[in-house]
């Protein structure tokens, strides 16, 4: 019964924010986000009683958790008035979900004890940085805008615009998690690019972090551009060590026979950090408010390094 009263009422909140979308009339990727967990919920009944079964059980339980973790942090974001709080729960939800899954199994493999290992430093880092830097300035000014924009319909609107649209996001995302989860198993081929990959990119990620809350720390430094260190070599390395990280979690899935597949997950991940979203937004904002931005721009690699600007 508590299944079916679930799958109704996320159902139903998905129909409210089609509805939302059809009269906003966006663009057509955005109706991605409130089909995509309806299909899901027919495919897990659909594939009930295949050897796929357990997995899909696995992905929307997973699913489930995330919806309501989500849902308590929209909560808090009234109570506090800065929907940007997400930003710091979009990674801390990833290592809730990934403990939540190897404490109610309780076998603790080699690909779920590193599975665990990686997912937790990568978001534990994340999340306590992003709450170190943002907290005590209250909204984002990106969020501020669309609570401007929205005015009295933020408050509801916010649950979908940001917390709903993140949520399916990210658990989109964690598809190679979850099947690198569904093999529990010993020590395999696949862990060591794995760790190689990560570290590389938690490197790019927390060095760039440090340098720049250093950087900024510095009054001299106001209105300057850091083009030194890992700022060097690209004009986003926190992104793209965001990215790295997601490909090392999908070299974990490939301990599973079709983990290959999920390979559309980083790729969307890098795209987002990449083209879509992430970097695009953030230098446009510089271009704007960084006199020295375009030179910079000129000589240093937008996102991958060593390659040309």
């Amino acid at each position: 019964m508590t299944n079916a009263l679930l799958t109704g009422l996320m159902s139903l909140l998905c129909i409210v924010w089609a509805v939302q979308l059809a009269r906003q009339r966006a663009p057509l990727r955005a109706w991605l986000f409130p089909v995509l967990p309806p299909l899901a919920l027919v495919a897990s009944h659909w594939l009930a009683g295949s050897p796929a079964a357990g997995f899909a059980a696995l992905y929307l339980s997973s699913g489930l958790l995330l919806w309501g973790v989500l849902t308590l942090v929209w909560l808090a974001s009234l109570a506090k008035r800065d929907s940007s709080i997400m930003d710091i729960f979009y990674s801390a939800i990833v290592v809730l979900v990934v403990w939540a899954i190897c404490l109610n199994r309780g076998t603790w493999s080699a690909q779920e004890v590193l599975s665990l290992v990686l997912v937790s430093l990568w978001g534990g880092r994340l999340s306590l940085y992003l709450a170190w830097r943002n907290l005590p300035h209250g909204e984002d000014p990106r969020y501020a805008r669309w609570r401007a924009k929205f005015g009295a319909n933020w408050w509801w609107w916010s649950y979908f615009q940001v917390f709903l649209l993140q949520g399916v996001l990210v658990w989109l995302w964690t598809l190679p998690l979850h099947v690198a989860l569904a093999v529990p198993g010993p020590v395999h081929w696949s862990h060591g690019p794995a760790l190689v990959v990560f570290m590389v990119g938690f490197a790019f990620q927390g060095l760039g972090d440090w340098q720049l809350a250093r950087f900024k720390a510095d009054p001299a430094n106001r209105g300057r551009v850091l083009d030194s260190g890992v700022w060097g070599l690209t004009r986003h390395p926190n992104y793209f060590g965001e990215a790295l990280m997601w490909w090392a979690f999908w070299c974990m899935s490939l301990a599973h026979p079709w983990g290959w597949a999920t390979i559309v997950m980083p790729l969307w991940v890098t795209w987002f950090m990449a083209r879509d979203s992430a970097t695009p937004m953030q230098e446009r904002y510089l271009m704007k408010s960084k006199p020295g931005f375009a030179e910079y721009a000129a000589r240093v690699p937008r996102f991958v390094p060593w390659t040309r600007p």
